[in-house]
């Protein structure tokens, strides 16, 4: 299951620079089953624009696909889904006129929504879109549209066929059975959707969704894989219970079911579901008779009441939903730390070893949620998000008995091993020296990690590597190994055993950052992939470094012909983050930097967004960060200043060396920075920044100008 937020904004769409971060579109999430077969959509609010181009975007690659005889094994949804509508007010339904994909004949939509008594789903919709507000007409959309009312189904549900890339024969038919029971046995295992409903406390009728994503084991059952719960729009039914003090059902009825109120019924409806997103519009102090406008039945819920709740219906992750649209992005952080803090102290209370994940919701999130791992593995392995946090990789090796052996030689292992240990108490890191020291602890005690030098004393870590391969069993085959390259280079044997008992991204050449080697190890303990590349050394890089420090700039004071470049460059480009960033060895160094806290000046080389720009001959864009394999798990991205996205311009810098053939080199970056993912592929744009790149080497390289001071 894929889950991408378009957008999260309550009441109104905000599309203000200080709101950038969350988002300004009103509510619109995108849910797509776990092998691509079936999109579902939640809510049409103004972000279903932009999904509308994504879907747009995906028929157009299969057109090509099919076009280049590229179809066979591509995995895209199909063309059509279904959409679940919360309710009719404005900001939930005010994207559909603009929806690019009802215009489009060859799509198929199935619309649910609330059944009304007065009028149908269909006439309600249609009623934004009469000649009076609109020029085209619902019904005249071109689209094959379906409109299914649905009333509150906490048990029975909805099945949905997840499995369109299927061979017909291991479908799963409407029921949510196999149509055989090998169907399962392929090598292409199925899941199926169940979507229940439950009424919510708002102003008008409505209905919030719970999406379970389903496994297909042999003999046909179904197994529990993963699910989400869409809460927006629902205000306590208690009132009171705004200010938090909420309370999980403690006795059951003659059939065994929780006695529940009305407010209990709701937490029932989401218990232990994985992600949840609920509407959290205002503070206690913003709703109640104490604020200068009360609040009280408008509707929405309280962050008090929202915390509580989730906490007590072990809800895994809590992501704060339909964000009010007077509250900027400094505001929202304040409310998440503040529901964090909130959650925290019902732990301790409680006594609970529990610990519920809190976040709000921002437009451009995503996240991953494989059912068969849910399926199949112990509760720690369970998440699996496509950008994992320091905090979420923390808590979950927290849980986990891990131990790690570090084989040294000239690599400093101890730090990294005080490092490692620092936050986890349950997990032990030994360093050892020699090889037969090493090797016989991984005899003894099969540690989770290995991570050796390539260059020990009395053998290599290649050797150290082969014997664990093939002489220690199935731990031997298993078991993660990261080495750190040898600064003389591999031979030819070495290389040969490189690829054979080795995955080439766990032999760590050239120079890395301790935060860089730390976060190997943990993905490691998690078998979960790296999505963070250190960009490669260029060939010219010698001669590179040299050339930068020539410049005289590295270190240097701040100076007015620099910092103008970038701040008119965050000015144009409308971005909070505007650099001159230079390369160095072993780090990015800021020369300009509008927009970054006061005393950032540099970071270590491998977290560089800029380190790969070097290497390009033009612009390097990367539109969203959380989406890219190079950069998910960057620390610039999961902390401050978030990056989502990047676009950098190389500077190039004249040289005359008749070694290396070249006429410049790029010695560093002008780039700009966004905290919210964004488009880059006007021409204007690309050739503005490739403007401002050339006036910043022409400061650099104009020899009449005045060394800066050191």
């Amino acid at each position: 299951m894929r889950i991408q937020v378009y957008g999260c904004r309550g009441s109104i769409p905000r599309p203000h620079p200080d709101m950038a971060r969350y988002g300004g579109n009103t509510p619109c999430i995108e849910v797509v089953s776990h092998n691509g077969g079936h999109r579902l959509i939640f809510d049409l609010g103004s972000g279903a624009f932009d999904l509308g181009q994504k879907v747009l975007g995906e028929m157009f690659a299969r057109k090509k696909a099919d076009a280049d005889g590229e179809a066979e094994g591509k995995k895209l949804p199909k063309q059509g889904g279904s959409i679940f509508i919360t309710h009719t007010h404005w900001d939930h339904i005010q994207g559909l006129p603009f929806f690019v994909p009802l215009y489009l004949p060859q799509f198929q939509w199935n619309i649910y929504g609330p059944e009304g008594a007065a009028k149908t789903l269909q006439e309600v919709l249609s009623g934004q879109m009469q000649h009076d507000y609109f020029p085209v007409r619902l019904g005249d959309m071109p689209s094959s549209m379906k409109y299914i009312g649905l009333s509150e189904d906490e048990n029975e549900g909805l099945w949905l066929d997840g499995n369109d890339f299927l061979d017909e024969s291991d479908k799963i038919e409407e029921n949510g059975h196999c149509n055989d029971e090998s169907a399962t046995a392929s090598n292409d295992p199925s899941t199926t959707f169940r979507v229940t409903t439950k009424y919510l406390n708002h102003t008008v009728l409505t209905l919030g969704y719970k999406v379970e994503e389903f496994v297909l084991v042999q003999s046909s059952r179904k197994v529990k894989g993963v699910s989400v719960a869409y809460i927006t729009d629902h205000e306590p039914y208690d009132h009171s219970l705004a200010k938090g003090g909420y309370e999980p059902p403690k006795t059951c009825d003659t059939n065994g079911k929780p006695k529940t109120t009305a407010d209990q019924s709701h937490g029932e409806f989401f218990k232990g579901v994985d992600v949840v997103f609920h509407d959290c519009q205002y503070l206690y102090s913003e709703y109640g008779a104490q604020a200068a406008q009360s609040k009280e039945n408008w509707g929405h819920s309280t962050v008090e009441y929202v915390v509580d709740i989730a906490f007590h219906s072990n809800v895994k992750h809590l992501l704060l939903f339909h964000h009010d649209p007077q509250r900027k992005d400094d505001a929202m952080d304040e409310l998440v730390a503040y529901a964090r803090s909130r959650a925290e102290e019902l732990e301790k209370k409680h006594k609970k070893s529990f610990k519920m994940k809190v976040d709000a919701a921002k437009e451009g999130d995503v996240l991953e949620l494989d059912p068969f791992l849910f399926a199949s593995e112990p509760e720690e392995k369970k998440l699996n998000m496509s950008q994992h946090s320091k905090e979420s990789i923390t808590a979950r090796l927290s849980a986990m008995h891990q131990s790690v052996v570090l084989g040294s030689y000239k690599t400093d292992m101890e730090t990294l091993s005080d490092m490692l240990q620092k936050d986890n108490k349950n997990l032990s890191a030994k360093v050892l020296h020699s090889c037969n020291d090493i090797m016989q602890y991984c005899k003894d005690r099969e540690p989770s990690v290995v991570v050796l030098d390539q260059d020990l004393f009395g053998c290599t870590g290649l050797q150290i590597c082969e014997e664990i391969r093939t002489n220690m069993g199935a731990w031997g085959k298993d078991v993660p190994v990261l080495m750190v390259a040898s600064k003389s280079g591999e031979s030819v044997e070495d290389q040969e055993r490189i690829v054979k008992y080795l995955n080439a991204d766990n032999y760590i050449k050239g120079v890395y950052s301790h935060a860089y080697f730390i976060t190997r190890i943990q993905m490691a303990m998690l078998r979960i992939p790296l999505r963070w590349r250190r960009a490669s050394v260029p060939p010219t890089e010698e001669l590179r470094v040299a050339t930068l420090r020539k410049t005289g700039l590295l270190d240097s004071s701040f100076e007015e012909r620099f910092d103008r470049i970038t701040r008119l460059a965050k000015s144009m480009f409308n971005v909070p983050i505007a650099l001159v960033s230079l390369v160095d060895s072993d780090r990015q160094w800021f020369k300009a930097c509008c927009g970054l806290p006061e005393g950032v000046r540099e970071t270590p080389r491998d977290h560089a967004f800029c380190a790969h720009a070097i290497l390009q001959d033009d612009v390097f864009v990367v539109p969203d960060a959380f989406q890219d394999e190079r950069f998910a798990d960057n620390p610039l991205v999961s902390g401050p200043p978030h990056v989502r996205f990047y676009a950098g311009y190389p500077l190039k810098i004249p040289v005359q060396d008749d070694k290396c053939g070249c006429g410049t080199v790029s010695i560093g970056t002008i780039c700009i920075i966004d905290s919210k993912p964004r488009d880059f592929s006007r021409v204007d744009e690309r050739n503005s920044l490739r403007d401002f790149g050339a006036m910043v080497v022409r400061e650099v390289v104009n020899n009449d100008l005045q060394q800066p001071s050191r």
